[in-house]
């Protein structure tokens, strides 16, 4: 017999907004893993009792009618439902995200890049110096602008893209979905639920749990403000500079009535907090049968599920959705384009070219970290900022600049996990006209930048990278006696991965061809912090003059590779080989992989984010990583012909063997994310649900049953045939199809003489 559920009204206690509380009868609930009737509350975005009820009633109706119960059914239930009913029901039930690239795109495209605006990508680990340079190229100035915002640790966590040389300032920034920010609040609160489990942790490490993850990725402490400080320490390298700085910027502050109003909130949430966990465990003592075999982990884990199904974690989670939402009303100026509820997906803002500083104080709303105004900025619920103005590089002699520049979340910014170039940034790489590999000059060039290094030589965009070394202001040593010998120091270490690292992923070919095009590509930066990085200046004017040039690769003959039809399947193998022995590494169950155990935490959040169809960019990645082996493995085949049609030089061979893995590589990255992110979400819930003992190695049992699935390795036994002769014609069809593309792009043909 299916189960009606029923919506109730509801308001969170001090709030005057309505919200609705139902169980969801297509969304899995963790609390019984594969069985729908999630619980849901959602915000209806009115204050009005009357308007409230009614839509409860509509969505009462919605519940009760199976036939609508679908994904598919939305469009029938748009005529019979108001537009807020529709959206609260079937949002977040497909894991197919909002292109928020495309809705920055329709408020404020790109110019054309035939009109001599190059698109530049930043890539590097965190820390590189990839915003600092941005700043430098767009003349803002490193206090008064601070923008885009800089730190010694992460700081970019969402797409930043300016515009330089526009005739007026303009900003669109997109923010991250209700499902999303609902999807993000949960995991800090079940974060801090984690550690107050233990009844002595202190309150300050509770806090600390639920406003900052450990991936420094959604801070809500920038939203919600931080855990207040008994004593502030003296810092004894403190400078003058620092502490003008924080003068100038004096009236940015929050008040201190404002402070302590935040400060109150923050020590109720926790109250609240302890509360839940007390219950938790209180229920798990008392109605757990096997509470006493479980180990330490199981036991909180156990503990940790109870709480999240408590009324007072779903209110306190709704509480603090409402507390974000009410930082957009702070915003002054500019235009929303807001969902039916009342959640912002855009923000839009105009200013004439005198306004730099009010535009640019709006901005920092969306894109600031300044400490000062933590608990006013929107940072966390922003996926992207767009920003176009006349920016110019005020070192510069030109009187114009027209580019558009493209920073990136740091790569490789855990240590534990898989440094594997985002699925979501390789899938830029074709789309730009350069690529700049930022790297510090004090840190050695090992393992993470090769990986980079791996994604573009086995996606074909070798020609289009640019190196920049910052930080060379710092690089010294008694064996350092000339600035050529910092450079020839520094830049050995890209010779040394090259030469021992992508020498043998890819072809000896392919990183002799790197190595000689970033030797002349290669730019040593420093003194970049400062406002007028004099030291600099030649350097930069010839990064700039490189960035805009806008090289295009020479024309080849006409001329085709030819490969042997049978020995593709040897690459494949070898692919998905190679991401199964690294995830049965990372999942325990092969002590002798090259790989480490992830901790089950890790597995286990990465699970629910795959689950519930969300990609916050959490550094555990498989689709990443299966996007990364069978690149590098398709590439080899690529680069190794039996023949060639026409009479190519080895200029023209590489020119058409680039262009073949680039096609690859952009349709390779969606094949990936198709095959294991919205094929196998379903199962991936099943996995995240387990819980109670041996749950962690169940769970990984059943990642390593999905991987089975959905990436099966060619010509292993006790495999499904059905599912591995699909996969292996998915991807023969995906790399012909690339091969054709990528040549009726270049316009080769075969040489009729070729045969």
């Amino acid at each position: 017999m299916t189960t009606i559920y029923t919506a109730t009204l509801r308001q969170n206690p001090g709030r005057r907004s309505f919200i609705v509380e139902f169980r969801h009868p297509l969304r899995t609930d963790p609390a019984t893993p594969g069985r729908a009737g999630r619980k849901v509350r959602k915000g209806l975005g009115t204050e009005d009792a009357r308007l409230a009820q009614r839509l409860v009633d509509e969505l009462n109706k919605l519940l009760a009618d199976g036939s609508l119960h679908s994904p598919a059914a939305r469009a029938r239930a748009s005529g019979m439902f108001t537009d807020r009913v529709v959206e609260i029901f079937y949002d977040g039930l497909e894991s197919k995200p909002e292109d928020y690239r495309r809705l920055r795109d329709d408020e404020l495209p790109f110019p054309a890049r035939e009109e001599g605006c190059p698109r530049i990508l930043f890539l590097g680990a965190p820390g590189a110096g990839k915003t600092t340079l941005i700043r430098q190229l767009i003349g803002a100035h490193p206090t008064r602008d601070r923008f885009p915002a800089t730190s010694v640790n992460r700081t970019t966590t969402a797409e930043t893209e300016v515009i330089v040389g526009a005739d007026r300032y303009a900003a669109v920034v997109t923010f991250m979905s209700e499902e999303e920010a609902d999807f993000e609040v949960r995991q800090c609160v079940s974060a801090a639920l984690w550690e107050a489990i233990d009844p002595s942790t202190p309150d300050a490490t509770i806090a600390k749990a639920l406003l900052e993850r450990s991936d420094m990725r959604f801070r809500l402490k920038y939203a919600l403000g931080d855990w207040p400080t008994q004593d502030e320490d003296d810092d004894p390298y403190e400078t003058q500079a620092d502490i003008d700085d924080a003068a100038e910027d004096a009236t940015a502050s929050v008040s201190k009535r404002d402070q302590e109003r935040l400060e109150a909130r923050l020590k109720s949430h926790v109250s609240i907090i302890h509360a839940i966990a007390a219950e938790a465990r209180w229920q798990f003592e008392h109605k757990t049968p096997e509470a006493k075999d479980m180990a330490k982990d199981e036991r909180t884990d156990a503990i940790q599920v109870l709480g999240e199904e408590l009324d007072a974690y779903g209110v306190l989670v709704s509480d603090l959705l409402e507390d974000l939402k009410s930082r957009f009303d702070a915003v002054e100026g500019g235009a929303w384009t807001k969902t039916t509820t009342g959640w912002p997906r855009a923000w839009r803002a105009d200013a004439d070219a005198d306004a730099r500083q009010t535009f640019l104080e709006q901005v920092r709303f969306f894109s600031g970290n300044d400490r000062r105004r933590w608990g006013t900025l929107l940072t966390p619920l922003v996926n992207g900022v767009r920003v176009a103005g006349p920016f110019r590089p005020e070192w510069s002699d030109a009187k114009q600049v027209r580019m558009v520049l493209i920073d990136t979340e740091g790569v490789g910014h855990k240590a534990s996990a898989s440094v594997d170039v985002p699925d979501y940034v390789v899938a830029r790489f074709p789309d730009c006209d350069a690529i700049v590999l930022m790297h510090s000059g004090v840190a050695p060039f090992g393992y993470d930048g090769g990986k980079i290094l791996e994604a573009i030589g086995a996606s074909g965009h070798t020609a289009k990278t640019l190196i920049a070394f910052t930080r060379m202001d710092s690089v010294r040593g008694d064996n350092l006696g000339s600035f050529s010998a910092k450079k020839d120091h520094v830049f050995g270490g890209v010779r040394n991965v090259l030469e021992n690292q992508l020498a043998k992923l890819l072809t000896e070919d392919v990183a002799r061809q790197m190595l000689t095009h970033l030797r002349d590509n290669a730019f040593y930066l420093g003194s970049l912090q400062q406002a007028s990085p004099d030291a600099a200046k030649s350097e930069l004017n010839a990064l700039l003059v490189r960035l805009t040039a806008g090289v295009e690769p020479p024309a080849p003959q006409d001329a085709r590779p030819t490969y042997a039809d049978d020995l593709w399947i040897l690459a494949v193998h070898q692919g998905v080989s190679e991401f199964r022995a690294k995830w049965r590494g990372y999942l325990g169950l092969d002590r002798d992989a090259s790989t480490s155990a992830l901790p089950w935490q890790s597995v286990k959040a990465m699970s629910r984010r795959y689950a519930e169809g969300f990609d916050d960019g959490y550094h555990v990645r498989p689709a990443s990583n299966l996007l990364q082996s069978m690149s590098t493995a398709i590439a080899q085949f690529v680069e190794r012909p039996l023949a060639w049609e026409g009479a190519p030089n080895d200029d023209d061979k590489r020119v058409i063997l680039d262009a073949i893995k680039s096609e690859i590589s952009r349709e390779l990255a969606r094949f990936c994310r198709q095959q294991l992110r919205e094929k196998p979400q379903p199962q991936w819930q099943e996995a995240h649900g387990f819980s109670g003992t041996g749950s962690a190695r169940r769970r990984h049992h059943r990642i390593e049953e999905l991987y089975e699935e959905w990436a099966p390795i060619p010509a292993s036994s006790g495999q499904d045939l059905r599912r591995i002769q699909e996969f292996a014609q998915d991807v023969r069809t995906l790399v012909g199809s690339a091969v054709v593309a990528a040549l009726e792009k270049l316009d080769t043909k075969p040489n009729p003489s070729g045969g």
